[in-house]
């Protein structure tokens, strides 16, 4: 093998002296807004040093073509502030001197700017038209795409900002060019093409380079795909698109909650998640069928986080209200077992599994007697056993999770000395309670919990003032979240009157339309007592609100 190259060398002058590229291995742009700005502020801040060093970036290839192993984000983005630069010098000369040097090469025979610095397929038009053609009007297709749009944007207001505390000197543009190409150092490593990119990859990352799991797997996998690259990456980019539409960091959690439903549950942390996939899909026909597999099932787990989608026209509409329930409570220890649900169970299966989870969910909140990690291993293995058919119906995964799951009199128990320290969580406990209190039919779904129009109400306040003198300070701090103390409010009657006494508070209650509000005002006065015979009440409703119980007849 020949030999590894390390250079210590101004970014600017390796953007100039080098053909980059970004190789397919890699993802699309990803730096936010704040992490552009960090590194502008980095360069003025340290613009009088002698030298300010940016990190390592690893190259592979040769001197008339590069790829980047790692240091494509900062690549990029120092490449969007030399066409920034370029945009505000008034000569034209020197503008083209920026864009000769650093952006572009011109061809002759085609007329045309050919980019320097080649992007990921996903980015590579958009950045060609928007930075290197500087067409405005270029069409964004994808969030990446957008990244690069934000970066340039705000990269540009930056650069006019500095000219105009410059006296619109054109010199500060030259001084800033200087300093990029000679100062803002960088330590490349240059290994030669004879050595495998996608094993460098991940030897960087087993060395220290902090790369994230899901670059390690779609590096892993590339690397296994063989003949059948072009179709994996095909694959690939239109699962990543569909993820990024919705939010980027989905992606891990996605593959995740595929494997445990595919395969077996594993944890995310200290990379075992890949581990686990790298020692299963070993050849290009696994790699190629895992990766499609993602791609075909990413539009149902996507369901799973929108109940407006257009997935859930082909079900019952309790089953859109029982999947925005649970999105309220941002968890996501539950999504497998959603997943495997909607892959094998029949709609009128699922509409009955999803109602028995929101009331697992709630029972769970309550009791807390499992972690989050175990309950996520609980639900994974039910996943797995529903889609190898193991289980079949809503009445057998019920009864296969009966150990798990709080039973009615635990539930119950619980219920009576819990407290809620999430308003947002005791608002949906209440209207809950209020709606099967009223005899609606599905007292379980989300209801109207905006805080603009509906307000968490303590008896007890948070600041008693004096006007509840028979609780002591540690009764007061144990039962102010407790249950029994809450109730619901108009926003605006609730900040009238929130510290008030008791006697003043339950006149304003009686007034109210709900249940769970008007029923204080025939107390007489509030106390301990009150609070726990009141959280009893309730506890009972519960029971019967987050039933374990399919209808009546069940």
């Amino acid at each position: 093998m020949s030999e590894i190259k390390y250079e210590f060398t101004g970014i600017g002058s390796l953007i100039k002296n080098r053909n980059l590229k970004v190789p397919i291995h890699q993802r699309p742009f990803s730096w936010q807004e704040d992490h552009v700005d960090a590194l502008l502020n980095d360069i003025k801040s340290n613009f009088n040093e002698e030298e300010y060093f940016l990190g390592t970036v690893v190259l592979t290839g040769n001197d008339s073509q590069n790829e980047i192993v790692d240091g494509q984000q900062r690549i990029t983005t120092v490449s969007l502030i030399y066409a920034c630069i370029r945009d505000f010098f008034a000569n034209e000369r020197d503008s083209d001197d920026i864009q000769t040097k650093y952006l572009s090469t011109y061809v002759i025979r085609t007329k045309e700017y050919m980019p320097k610095l080649e992007l990921s397929q996903q980015d590579n038009d958009f950045f060609r038209n928007l930075i290197i053609n500087k067409v405005v009007e270029t069409k964004i297709q994808r969030a990446s795409n957008q990244k690069i749009k934000s970066a340039y944007d705000l990269i540009r207001e930056f650069i006019r900002k500095l000219l105009e505390n410059n006296n619109n000197d054109e010199n500060i543009l030259i001084d800033w060019k200087e300093f990029i190409d000679e100062k803002l150092k960088v330590v490349a490593i240059t290994v030669p093409n004879d050595t495998n990119a996608f094993t460098i990859f991940e030897t960087l990352n087993d060395r220290g380079l902090a790369l994230a799991q899901v670059d390690l797997l779609k590096n892993y996998l590339y690397s296994k795909a063989n003949t059948r690259l072009d179709e994996v990456q095909k694959s690939w980019i239109e699962l990543v698109s569909k993820i990024e539409s919705e939010d980027e960091t989905l992606l891990l959690t996605y593959i995740k909650h595929f494997w445990f439903t595919y395969y077996y549950f594993v944890r995310e942390r200290n990379n075992e998640l890949f581990k686990s996939i790298k020692s299963d899909i070993k050849t290009s026909t696994s790699v190629t069928t895992f990766v499609n597999n993602l791609k075909n099932d990413v539009d149902v787990y996507l369901a799973i986080l929108n109940h407006n989608s257009s997935f859930w026209d082909n079900y019952d509409n309790l089953c859109r209200s029982h999947i925005e329930t649970l999105n309220y409570f941002n968890l996501e220890q539950y999504r497998p077992l959603v997943f495997a649900i909607l892959k094998k169970f029949s709609p009128e299966e699922v509409k009955k599994a999803l109602k028995l989870i929101v009331s697992w969910l709630v029972r769970n909140l309550i009791v807390g007697a499992m972690g989050g990690g175990t309950l996520e291993k609980a639900y994974a293995d039910k996943a797995k056993a529903i889609f190898s058919n193991s289980i079949k119906t809503a009445a057998e995964l019920r009864d296969s999770l009966i150990s798990i799951i709080p039973q009615d009199e635990v539930f119950r128990e619980q219920f009576k000395i819990a407290t809620v320290s999430q308003a947002k969580n005791a608002r949906y406990y209440l209207s809950s309670i209020e709606n099967h209190k009223r005899g609606k039919q599905h007292p379980e779904l989300l209801v109207n919990l905006n805080p603009d129009s509906v307000n968490l109400e303590h008896v007890l306040p948070q600041n008693p003032e004096g006007n509840y003198p028979t609780f002591t300070d540690e009764q007061h701090s144990a039962y102010y979240k407790r249950i029994g103390n809450l109730t619901l409010m108009k926003t605006k009657e609730n900040n009238d009157f929130k510290s008030s006494k008791f006697s003043d508070k339950k006149t304003k209650y009686a007034e109210s339309e709900l249940w769970i509000t008007k029923s204080l005002s025939s107390l007489s006065e509030w106390n301990i007592n009150e609070i726990n015979n009141r959280q009893a009440v309730l506890a009972e409703l519960a029971v019967k609100t987050w039933s374990l119980k399919f209808d009546d007849n069940d």
